[in-house]
């Protein structure tokens, strides 16, 4: 399955054959990707709400389960977006012939080995910042090895 594959890549970045596969992928499955990841960032909070939920929850439990998705999806894409602006302003001091498009799809298929550095890092040292620090230092540094794999604008 595609999928998985996309996820096997996934963690292997900034690796060359894997930054070619995933840069390969189409929208679809990099949408479906994101989604399925959100999904699966969300399950411990799922569980938790069906456990602790009882009958008169239902409601409660019905809209959790169904608009969460939505909602995390829409904060991560807004993330993503924002983040890879700032990705296109290092790429143009760095002078590397990067688009936005690239950078943000390579964006979205670098998060899982942030994500998991960072309930790692909350499993381990449970700091409010930590989580967050150890996310973007593994983000950024992904990121800036995927700019720095790229040749250089040619002067004229």
């Amino acid at each position: 399955m595609k999928l998985i594959q996309i996820y096997i890549n996934a963690l292997k970045l900034p690796n060359k054959k894997a930054r070619t596969f995933l840069n390969k992928t189409n929208l679809t499955y990099t949408l479906l990707y994101l989604f399925s990841l959100v999904i699966i960032i969300n399950l411990p909070g799922f569980v938790e709400v069906y456990m602790n939920g009882s009958g008169e929850d239902a409601l409660f439990l019905l809209q959790f389960l169904v608009l969460s998705p939505f909602f995390a999806a829409f904060a991560v894409l807004a993330g993503i977006s924002l983040m890879t602006v700032l990705l296109v302003g290092v790429a143009a001091a760095l002078q590397r012939k990067l688009k936005y498009q690239y950078l943000w799809k390579m964006a979205v298929f670098s998060l899982p080995l942030p994500i998991l550095a960072a309930y790692a890092a909350d499993l381990i040292v449970p700091l409010e910042w930590l989580p967050a620090a150890a996310f973007l230092v593994i983000f950024l540094t992904i990121h800036l090895k995927l700019i720095l794999d790229f040749p250089k604008r040619k002067l004229n």
